[in-house]
């Protein structure tokens, strides 16, 4: 039954990416030529929230085009699943069990109709309200710069774009690299992107004690904040260090974005190589679960660390705000990691050889950033041929549903040993 949970967020991003590239295949979507893997390639980042395109939007896609990009943004980074259980919420439909399961599976809620009914309520409301604050507030930015019409729309469209955590931007071929001494700009930027990659329940969670009582919080509200400001501050202090050049605002843009949004303020291809070796561990990391960011999640190196921590200090179980984690998500967490890994260095290998013109580092930076879903390049995306194009999609979808749940999609979810009991046998590790 639980199949169903992870198949079915794979199969709904398989179709909305088909359907998304038929659409801006269109010649009203375009203003110039198009082929339709040029398409399915943006309409893939796009529903990722990965960003990696070949051609900027701008100069690609006419205001149409653009339009069915920003729907695709938040069918994206909502999830499909969101999407389904929002309307199954609207129209009262019963849920069966298997569904509920499926819903929860996918979104971090609880096994129960009602509440699933309020986190898809409490989803959309949220997300239409801060978008909506976060437009006005771009747009008061934009208006004065490019006109009322011009100036209204830029703020629409940054303001999904940057909460969504996708990083797509509509100013030009030098992306944002002119407002660098911004403070506004990055500012409510940075907010945007902040409130995206915290994750919807997590909010929740502080809305639900008046942002107030941290004790109160769940567990992993608690780890989501305090996690989330050490792997943004610790790498915007080194990003400082290694780049003096930079303010240190924008240190601390480049560390948030990095993290999955895929905005940037300077040309990549300048960063140091201890810089860019940074950006890809905060890659690695990402964002929060049920947020619109991508990554391993947050979460798992926060318990991998913990873990670590308590095993240094004798203790048998992970300890984290008091509280122990149970075994089987200490083991997730490390599986999880464990597959990224592996993941990052397979798909590595292979765009290597299949791209021999391009360095090492790009290779990696590049696979990382299309696996986390960050969508941030060190090199053009062009340099990569047709085939590691392909890699490149695939790992783009793996990102976005997480590498987990694209195995269990596919493989028997009952466990085959919860009958038999095995002999303990001790092993060296040192």
């Amino acid at each position: 039954m639980r199949n169903k949970s992870y198949l079915v967020p794979l199969l709904g991003f398989v179709l909305i990416s088909i359907i998304g590239a038929v659409v801006l295949c269109l010649p009203i979507c375009n203003k110039a030529e198009i082929t339709f893997h040029e398409a399915f390639y943006a309409s893939v980042s796009t529903v990722t929230g990965t960003a990696l395109l070949k051609t900027p939007i701008v100069e690609q896609f006419s205001v149409i085009g653009q339009i069915v990009i920003l729907m695709l943004m938040e069918v994206g980074a909502l999830g499909f699943i969101v999407f389904i259980s929002y309307f199954w919420a609207k129209r009262n439909k019963k849920m069966k069990m298997s569904d509920i399961i499926m819903v929860n599976d996918n979104t971090g809620g609880d096994n129960n109709y009602n509440t699933i009914k309020e986190h898809s309520m409490f989803v959309f409301n949220l997300v239409l309200r801060v978008q909506i604050i976060g437009a006005v507030l771009l747009g008061i930015r934009f208006i004065p710069e490019f006109g009322l019409i011009k100036g209204i729309w830029y703020g629409i469209f940054h303001s999904i774009s940057a909460f969504t955590n996708v990083g797509y931007d509509i100013i030009g071929t030098s992306s944002l690299y002119n407002y660098k001494s911004d403070i506004y700009l990055q500012i409510v930027l940075m907010i945007l992107m902040l409130l995206g990659s915290i994750g919807i329940f997590a909010i929740e969670d502080l809305k639900k004690h008046k942002f107030k009582s941290f004790n109160k919080l769940r567990l992993q509200t608690k780890i989501i904040l305090v996690y989330s400001l050490i792997f943004t501050l610790v790498p915007a202090i080194l990003l400082k260090i290694f780049e003096p050049q930079m303010s240190i605002l924008n240190s601390l843009f480049m560390a948030l974005t990095a993290r999955s949004a895929g905005f940037t303020l300077i040309n990549l291809e300048s960063f140091s190589i201890a810089s860019k070796l940074l950006l890809i561990v905060v890659m690695f990391i990402g964002g929060s679960p049920a947020s619109t960011a991508g990554g391993m999640r947050v979460i798992v190196p926060a318990i991998i660390f913990s873990t670590v921590i308590s095993t240094l200090r004798g203790r048998e179980n992970t300890v984290m705000f008091w509280k122990k984690i149970p075994n089987i998500v200490v083991r997730k967490a490390f599986a999880i990691f464990i597959i990224f890994l592996m993941l990052s260095i397979l798909a590595s290998m292979l765009l290597a050889y299949c791209n021999k013109e391009v360095t090492l580092l790009e290779v990696i930076f590049e696979t990382v950033s299309a696996l986390t879903n960050a969508g941030l390049a060190v090199a053009e995306t062009t340099s990569v041929n047709a085939i590691g194009d392909w890699l490149l999609l695939i790992l783009m979808f793996i990102g976005r549903i997480g590498p987990i749940a694209m195995v269990m999609a596919f493989v028997h979810d009952e466990p085959v040993d919860k009958l038999v009991d095995y002999p303990t046998e001790n092993v060296m590790l040192y």
